[in-house]
């Protein structure tokens, strides 16, 4: 035993890792905390190189993140390994801050030329810094999101062999991807981040614009759609996106380059990972899978009327807050589903009788009263319906 762990040091370190796994009483944001701080203190006493440091690093948090993982369904959804690497990066950076560990541990071994030798501990000071950085940010848990098992409660809630895939169903789903997302049932990604959906939007900028050289127009188009990729509003989010950030992102949503990447990203590796779940099961109701997200949709994004927020689409129409509404997406009228839509970008108190012609005109296959419409949004900040806002 004593020639198994002489001299040893991954050895060492990974049993000393196993063990900090182990210990329950931990948070697992606190045992990054004690991993970061292990390899840091090693580094600094000269017991490992920085290049060791960094790959003992790697594999530890590896191995937390996609191996020995508490969450079941990771193991489930995420059975590519490109996915699984990327997923361990995403978590890694920007969850639990691995760039700032990586700058601690560079600036440690920084060596200036001889003449200035006397300037290393400046180096030293900084590695520090960064190092406390990174724990402070680790431990105030700004940003998190959930497990995969988190995630997908709501699919077990409402398995797809349970929703009753009818006319009204679809009616909804022609109002939500009108309003949020026209290209949805044609675009195979998952995301915007797709050269046949980049170049249609494009491609619809330039036609719509006469006048400059399309030179010109190409340029701003593709300025204009890169800023507003990040923009604080919707920022190109298709309805998967909207549907995965709010499944996913449990604290922090205001850090929206973090937001967006998650969005891209888990969009497809989770929506990916379900949809072949029911293709290998041979799920009878697999090939409506698009309008299955479409339902969950309405179970699970939150939507605004006037100054009332409601957690999640269906509560504007049942206002009891159960996990299970008592009404479903069935029982709602396909005008309070469209205000309700139109609260998805904070626009339904706008909707008027001077306006909602043009509102209307973009609505696909649904036929929708103008004069009821008005008449909701007029009265629902009076919750008129029941003690409802919608009906």
């Amino acid at each position: 035993m004593v020639d198994l762990f002489n001299e040893n040091t991954l050895f060492v370190f990974f049993f000393a890792m196993v063990a900090i796994y182990n210990y329950s009483a931990l948070k697992e944001y606190q045992r990054m905390a004690i991993i970061y701080i292990s390899v840091y203190a090693l580094a600094a006493l000269d017991i490992i190189s920085i290049k060791l440091g960094l790959f003992f690093l790697i594999v530890a948090l590896f191995c937390f993140f996609e191996i020995f993982t508490t969450d079941e369904m990771k193991f489930k959804i995420l059975v590519n390994p490109i996915y699984k690497i990327l997923d361990f990066m995403y978590i890694a950076i920007f969850q639990y801050s691995f760039l700032g560990i990586c700058l601690a541990l560079v600036m440690l071994k920084v060596k200036l030329p001889e003449a200035l030798n006397t300037q290393n501990f400046i180096f030293r000071v900084l590695s520090w810094l960064f190092m406390v950085w990174t724990l402070t940010a680790i431990l105030q848990q700004k940003y998190v999101i959930h497990t995969f098992g988190e995630m997908y409660k709501v699919f077990s809630q409402f398995p797809i062999n349970k929703v009753l895939f009818n006319k009204k169903l679809d009616d909804a789903g022609n109002i939500l991807v009108s309003i949020e997302d026209k290209r949805y049932f044609q675009r195979q990604a998952y995301s915007f981040f797709s050269i046949k959906y980049i170049f249609a939007l494009l491609k619809d900028k330039i036609s719509s614009q006469h006048g400059s050289p399309k030179i010109i127009i190409l340029f701003e188009s593709g300025r204009h759609f890169v800023k507003n990729v990040f923009a604080e509003s919707r920022g190109y989010s298709t309805i998967p996106m909207q549907l995965i950030r709010s499944l996913g992102i449990k604290r922090g949503y205001n850090y929206k380059y973090r937001r967006k990447v998650f969005e891209i990203l888990y969009s497809r590796m989770f929506f990916k990972g379900i949809e072949r779940m029911l293709n290998e099961d041979k799920v009878g109701q697999r090939r409506n899978f698009k309008t299955y997200l479409l339902y969950i949709y309405f179970h699970t994004v939150n939507t605004f009327l006037g100054d009332a927020t409601f957690s999640k689409f269906l509560n504007a129409f049942d206002m009891k807050y159960r996990s299970k509404n008592d009404k479903d997406i069935y029982d709602c009228s396909n005008e309070g589903i469209f205000i309700a839509c139109m609260g998805l970008s904070k626009r339904a108190d706008y909707i008027n009788q001077d306006n909602v012609e043009y509102y209307l005109q973009s609505i696909d296959n649904v036929d929708l009263n103008a004069d009821i419409i008005c008449d909701m949004v007029e009265k629902m900040m009076d919750k008129p319906y029941d003690g409802n806002y919608l009906k």
